[in-house]
Formats: C-alpha cells, structure tokens, sequence
C-alpha cells in the first residue's frame, strides 16, 4: 500500500495550531511517494509527551544504549588488534583494506534496517503478529540481498586495490588470482553471516522494545552499530582462517558461486515483494558517500598516530558516540514525518524535538569524559591535563551537535522531495561524523 507523501510544509501548515510548525516558507511538490513495507493498520492518535517524559525516557532508554556502544567500540578495537596478527591476513594483506570499507558499508545498511522496522513498530504494524512477521521477513530478505551485494563489492574492489605498488612481493597472475577469489569469498561469507545474525538481533530487539513499552527508535542503531562491527570483525577472521587454508582448492569459488547464487534469489523475492522492490535501487548514494568519507577518516587517523600515538584509540568512541545520538534523532524524526503523514496531530513537534536534541547533546557528555578517564588510567600515552579536557568537551560538543543538525536537516529536506529518510540519511550522518570527529580530534591535538 502507498500513501501519497505530503511537503512538511503541508503537515506543519494543517497543526500551525498545536505548535507543530517546522518547515521553510516554501517546500517543493514531493517528486515521488513512497511505499511502506505493508499496508500497516490505523495508526492511534499518540498524546503528546511531557518534557519530564521524554527527559526521563531518554535518560533511561538512550544512556545505556550508548554505554553499550562504547563497550562495543572497544572491543571491536581490541578483536581487530588480535586478527590482524592471523595467518589469512599475514598471507592476504588486502583483508586489511577490507575491513573499514566493509565496517562501514555493511554497519549502515543494518542501520537503515533497524530505523526502518522502529517507523514501522511505531506506526502500529508489530502490534498485530501476521503483520510484524511479514514486514520483519521482507526487511530481512531485503538485508541479505544488500549484504550480498556489498561483500561482492567490497572483495573486488579490495583485489583492484592490492594492484596499487608498495613495498611487499608482486603477486604472479595465478597468485592473484587466488587471492581476488578468496577476497570475494571472504567479503560475501562475512556480510552474509554477519547480516543474518545482527539482522536477527535487530528484528528481537525491535520487537522485545515494543512488548515492553520502548520506544526502539532510542535503542536500535546504537545496538545494532556496536554489536555489527564486533561480528563483523569475528566472522570475517573465523571466514578468513577458514579459506586461506583452501586457497588452492575449489572451496572459495564454490562459496562465491553459492553466495551470487543467493544473491540472484534473493533479488527475484525482493523484486517481486511490492512493498519493498523500490528499496533496492534507493540509498546506493549515501553508502557511498559514507565508505568515501570514511576512507579519509582512516587516512587522517593514519597520517596524525606517528605524532599523536593516543588519537586513534579515542577515534572510534568520539565519532561513535556522536554519530549513534544522530542516528537515534534521525531515527526518532523520521518516525514522526511518517506519523504526521497518517494525520496524527501530535507527531511532529518543533519542541519536542528541540528538547530531544539538547538531552542527547548533553548525555553525550558524561558518556565522553567516562571514556576519557577510564582510557586515562589504562593508557599512559595520553596525558589528560585541564586544558586538554576543556578542548576535548569542546570538541565532542561541535560534533555532537553537528551530527544532530545534519540529522535533522537531512530529514526534513529529503521527506519534501519524496524520499524515505530511514533509507538514506543514517550513512550522511556516519560517514560525515567519522571525518568530522578525526579532524577534531586532531585539532584537540595539535592545540594541546
């Protein structure tokens, strides 16, 4: 079922009275309409929230979601710390351009999946069983083809990559041949993995937050963020071991040709799925964006450790954190264009979500400096002194409110020009968090 999608200048313009206008003077007619996964029931009128409400739902629901993260963030760290010593990538040093390609492209389409099924949990579709097992099974069917998708990518772009002249032995063409179809095994047994699993984890969180009265849209991409990567790194060391010891067998392109199998299957059921067809062209565009500018990311990161050896353990929790209070805003603000759209007079508040992002802003301080003073006493390379705290809050206060305003701002600008936000804005919001953090965090440096 589609609704035709109404400019946020004609919701905010129809409860002008209610205090719910949020919108230029002028939006563009919407170029498109946009499908929902199922024609979902009749939405209940919400009241509105107060602010204690929504202080104390944040406080309780988003606070130990970023604690996770946190945790996830580090031992994600510590696990790369230990496979990068393995024998796969020892023997295949192009697993090591993989994996921040592969983190980041396959973390953001779990993110979309995730904001997706928080919309539709919102919007009443999990509140019938036939209904939230429909739309759980299309979005993950439509994760999988995705993940498929991008370990195929990502391994053959990390085998063009590894062409590039550096200082190891030239590979002979049987050789590198070898490796291009281990990379491809690799990267395609690795998403697929690692997507089923999280994509599991995504539909039980979703679905468990709704029994019990949380809002998944506070809780989900946090969730879904810290334990990805952490899988992610897992299975591709468990994929990797496991095929560099059949390099020179049949075994790694029996496992492609099985995994692009699947990929043609999975195509044909989403294609044929009416509700979630037009999501497999859409959103190519920011995940590309997102694996840019976290390239650059990673090679700022690469040019400042020789200088400053403390920066790169703080990179993963700064842009983090920061990008996981984007996402949740973004999260939370898409669920309310969709609602608004239904005609529900209280679900698009200018400030509400005014406040939602002052409380974000401002968990996302405890959460920073409780990182800094763990990693002060545990790493004695980083010298914590006054002035470096003050320009790291700082630091972490630009970030974080840049992360929340872009997500506000590529909400309301992609909703009016007919574009879902839970299919495209979560990579905005990482990739340019993951750029913006380490250019911070250098200046935090090169200041102190």
């Amino acid at each position: 079922m589609t609704f035709p999608r109404t400019s946020l200048d004609d919701v905010t313009s129809e409860w002008a009275h209610l205090q719910t206008a949020e919108t230029p003077s002028h939006s563009p007619t919407p170029r498109s309409s946009v499908s929902i996964n199922l024609s979902p029931t009749t939405p209940t009128t919400t009241p509105a929230k107060s602010p204690r409400q929504i202080i104390s739902e944040l406080t309780i629901e988003v606070l130990p979601a970023l604690l996770i993260s946190v945790g996830g963030s580090i031992l994600a760290g510590f696990i790369m710390g230990v496979i990068q010593k393995q024998p796969a990538f020892d023997r295949v040093p192009a697993l090591f351009i993989m994996v921040p390609i592969l983190l980041n492209l396959k973390s953001n389409i779990e993110l979309n999946m995730s904001t997706r099924l928080s919309t539709q949990a919102n919007l009443g579709t999990f509140d019938h069983k036939k209904e939230k097992v429909a739309v759980m099974r299309s979005n993950m069917e439509l994760l999988l083809l995705q993940s498929t998708i991008i370990g195929a990518s990502v391994g053959l772009l990390s085998s063009v990559l590894s062409l590039i002249p550096s200082s190891g032995p030239t590979l002979g063409a049987w050789r590198f041949a070898e490796q291009s179809v281990l990379l491809l095994a690799a990267g395609l047994g690795c998403t697929l993995l690692g997507s089923a699993i999280i994509g599991v984890l995504i539909c039980g969180t979703v679905s468990i937050s709704h029994v019990l009265g949380i809002d998944p849209d506070n809780i989900g991409t946090p969730l879904a963020s810290s334990f990805g990567d952490m899988s992610t790194l897992l299975i591709l060391s468990l994929v990797s071991s496991v095929l560099i010891t059949q390099i020179s067998t049949l075994w790694p392109l029996l496992t492609v040709a099985l995994a692009l199998a699947l990929m043609a299957l999975l195509f044909r059921v989403v294609r044929s799925n009416e509700h979630m067809a037009h999501h497999v062209g859409e959103g190519w565009i920011p995940l590309l964006y997102a694996a840019a500018t976290s390239s650059i990311a990673g090679i700022i990161v690469e040019k400042c450790a020789d200088r400053y050896p403390a920066l790169p353990a703080l990179v993963p929790v700064m842009n983090g954190i920061g990008g996981n209070i984007g996402t949740v805003f973004a999260s939370r603000l898409s669920t309310s264009l969709h609602r608004a759209s239904r005609r529900n007079p209280h679900a698009f508040s200018a400030s509400e979500h005014n406040l939602v992002m002052c409380i974000l802003l401002f968990i996302n301080l405890p959460v920073q400096l409780g990182f800094l003073a763990v990693h002060r006493v545990t790493d004695t390379q980083l010298q914590v002194t006054l002035g470096f705290v003050l320009v790291y809050v700082a630091a972490t206060i630009i970030h974080g409110l840049a992360m929340l305003l872009l997500g506000r701002l590529a909400c309301t600008f992609l909703w009016s020009k007919g574009y879902d936000p839970d299919d495209y804005v979560n990579p905005f919001i990482t990739g340019t968090g993951d750029m913006l953090g380490t250019v911070l965090l250098a200046i935090v440096f090169l200041i102190v």
